[in-house]
């Protein structure tokens, strides 16, 4: 997904919004040994999630540095990285550290995008 530029941060943290809530959607029931096995099981959820990420890691990347600063619990440049780890041919070798990014710094990320898009909301009716 590549946003506008018209669209700006507010747009752009509403997809990685989106696209965060599929991955926990495409995921809510796995455990370590599901996300391993998913190019195998399931090749539908594997490459959404594929696709999903890879989504979040691009969109992060264009994201202000202002914006990032505001949130140094977020590994902001891991996520930008996942979108060429995600993208890769060949995603298999890292599935296994797939599973604690999805549990443990996912909802660092989605915390930070609902605390931005609230800011922007209160910024919208102060102007």
């Amino acid at each position: 997904m590549i946003v506008c530029p018209a669209d700006g941060p507010r747009g752009q943290l509403e997809e990685v919004r989106a696209a965060a809530e599929d991955v926990l959607a495409f995921t809510a029931e796995f455990d370590e040994a599901d996300f391993v096995a998913l190019p195998d099981r399931d090749r539908r959820t594997f490459r959404a999630l594929k696709n999903a990420l890879t989504e979040i890691g691009e969109l992060v990347d264009g994201l202000p540095p202002d914006l990032l600063a505001r949130h140094p619990g977020v590994d902001w440049r891991g996520w930008a990285g996942l979108r060429d780890v995600a993208s890769r041919r060949h995603f298999g070798p890292e599935l296994p550290r797939l599973q604690p990014t999805v549990v443990d710094e996912l909802p660092l990320l989605i915390a930070a995008v609902a605390a931005e898009l609230a800011r922007a909301g209160d910024d919208r009716a102060a102007g």
